[in-house]
């Protein structure tokens, strides 16, 4: 295996859960894996049928690019391990899968290694991927995944909290909204299958409705019409549950600071809504 292509995988074991385990392109280029011992380095090159396992440092010396995928708690001691036992200037390194980004200051970029962090995007099926990082390895990942019949999607610098962001609203803070529309429905006399198709296709509408005209998706009789709805009804919805008054409040307030930040999400015609609000606690 040419020098030049020779890339090197650090792991901490569980490499088969990785998107790296389907990646043939890129394990056909693995040469040295590093575990957290010998033992676990060669269960890692075997599972993967890839590379061989190393019981130090020294042989990831030879490798141009070298992919670290290691859980966020030991990101840090691997990567001062790595940064002082291999000389690292020139290398390209890539994060696989990071909470933080590549710009963070680490012994890595210190040495003077080019780093990338790249993750796959959920729910693509690892068809997708979002990356950030030095230019040099940025264009390599978009050749390598290429290769593999994916696509990259460049992040802006520093840009990563952004991402994660735009993840964690449309998955575990969405979910509350999703849960309690569904319960809401089933409250009402729906069945659980009923009212789960129709939050999806109203929902569905909603997504489709925002990607198309974006923020002006929301209208001010949106406000209006929610504004009357809420007034008449939070009471007797708070009466039922609680919780349903409650989330249903905090998104029409969210909606508000959201789409209107300029009033501070107290427009006109919400001001009454609040005091309903207040007299529901």
């Amino acid at each position: 295996m040419k020098a030049r292509k020779l890339a090197g995988l650090v792991c901490a074991g569980g490499a088969s859960q990785s998107f790296l385990a389907r990646m043939p392109v890129l394990l056909e280029r693995i040469g040295p894996v590093k575990g957290t011992s010998l033992r676990v380095s060669r269960r890692i090159a075997n599972g993967l049928r890839a590379g061989t396992g190393v019981a130090d440092w020294a042989p990831l010396a030879a490798c141009a690019l070298i992919w670290i995928a290691v859980p966020e708690s030991s990101l840090d001691s691997v990567c001062a391990e790595l940064a002082s036992a291999v000389p690292l200037a020139g290398k390209m390194i890539v994060l696989c899968d990071a909470m933080r980004d590549s710009f963070w200051p680490s012994p890595l970029r210190t040495a003077g290694a080019r780093v990338a962090a790249l993750s796959c995007i959920p729910e693509t099926r690892e068809r997708v991927f979002v990356a950030d990082g030095h230019p040099e390895v940025l264009a390599e990942l978009r050749k390598l995944l290429g290769q593999e019949g994916r696509r990259l999607i460049e992040l802006r610098p520093a840009a990563k909290s952004l991402f994660l962001c735009g993840l964690h609203l449309s998955a575990d803070l969405l979910l509350p909204v999703i849960a309690g529309a569904v319960e809401s429905l089933r409250a009402a006399g729906f069945s659980r299958d009923e009212a789960t198709r129709t939050v999806e296709a109203i929902g569905t509408k909603a997504l489709r409705s925002y990607a198309k005209a974006g923020p002006k998706a929301w209208k001010r009789a949106s406000a209006e019409r929610l504004h009357r709805a809420i007034a008449q009804d939070l009471e007797a919805v708070r009466l039922t549950d609680a919780r349903l008054a409650t989330l249903c409040m905090a998104g029409f307030q969210a909606a508000l600071s959201f789409f209107a930040p300029e009033s501070g999400g107290r427009s006109h015609s919400s001001r009454g809504i609040f005091k309903v609000a207040r007299g529901t606690r």
